[in-house]
């Protein structure tokens, strides 16, 4: 089991450090380009091809959507009466207390531990995660939301295709179905090389504050997680996606709202960067739960 959970958990990490230490050696990384790549072209071919090849039933697809919501619903409300009681800001820490970091580590562990089916849900689990970075979290830092920020995201739009292919069980040219799955290849190991120039981007800041939060987002995310098992009787891989999408460490894409809208981003970077070290102890050991379920 050991060997296991480390052949499952060492590449993510192994890839995050390179992406780390060549921002640290100040080599050219072009995180503008490299991220738009991702977020345009990438995912959603990866959305694609992760979907169409061999993936669960839709009513598996949209269960595990529909558990992403619960948990995500859950967790906001505590957030709010967490944040209440410390008296600490809604806009700097309620993103980063709701929105783990799905895509650049998630994603990964899905498809180490679980191959393709492992992949197909943590996509959905993603998908929900995506859709509430644009709507949730941006309204809470900005103050206001926009559908059209929404509208403009890749994603959405590859997984509509992919429930119209689904529904209609339409056959699209097998030259398409290639080529979305050679370009979704590149989107895996972009995320975690760019989740660690991000992190040699991010210092900390009022340490006992943000740790704190930081602690808070991983075990809130693991409580919710397990009650979501509980909840709703879940087992096998569906049930150790759904506890390792929920527990995740904050998504490094609330720094970027963080900062484009005046949220303290020193304290949402000190919480990314915590809750991301702690994941580095507590990940094995999630992992090796979930293999068991």
């Amino acid at each position: 089991m050991l060997q296991e959970v480390f052949t499952i958990v060492a590449p993510v990490f192994t890839i995050a450090a390179l992406g780390f230490i060549w921002h640290r050696r100040q080599q050219p990384f072009h995180t503008d380009t490299i991220g738009s790549l991702v977020m345009y072209i990438g995912s959603p071919c990866l959305i694609y091809s992760s979907l169409t090849s061999n993936s669960p039933s839709l009513t598996t697809l949209a269960q595990t959507a529909s558990i992403a919501a619960f948990v995500i619903i859950c967790s906001t409300a505590f957030a709010f009466a967490f944040l209440r009681v410390t008296g600490w800001s809604y806009r700097t820490y309620v993103p980063a207390l709701v929105l783990p970091n799905g895509g650049n580590m998630g994603l990964p562990i899905c498809l180490l531990a679980f191959g393709e089916t492992g992949l197909a849900l943590g996509m959905a689990y993603f998908f929900v995660n995506s859709i509430s970075q644009y709507t949730l979290g941006m309204a809470i830092s900005s103050g206001e939301f926009h559908l059209k920020q929404l509208l403009k995201q890749p994603v959405i739009w590859a997984v509509l295709l992919v429930l119209g292919v689904l529904a209609t069980e339409f056959k699209m040219p097998q030259w398409i179905d290639s080529t979305a799955t050679i370009l979704g290849g590149l989107t895996i190991p972009a995320m975690l090389l760019m989740l660690g120039t991000s992190l040699a981007n991010l210092n900390l800041s009022a340490l006992r504050e943000t740790f704190t939060v930081a602690s808070t987002r991983l075990l809130l995310g693991l409580g919710l997680g397990v009650l979501a098992i509980w909840l709703f009787e879940l087992e096998g891989i569906l049930a150790g996606v759904v506890l390792l999408q929920a527990a995740m460490p904050s998504a490094v894409f609330n720094y970027v709202f963080a900062e484009r809208y005046n949220r303290e981003p020193d304290k949402v970077a000190a919480v990314i960067l915590q809750s991301t070290l702690i994941s580095i102890i507590s990940l094995p050991i999630l992992v090796a739960w979930a293999l068991t379920l």
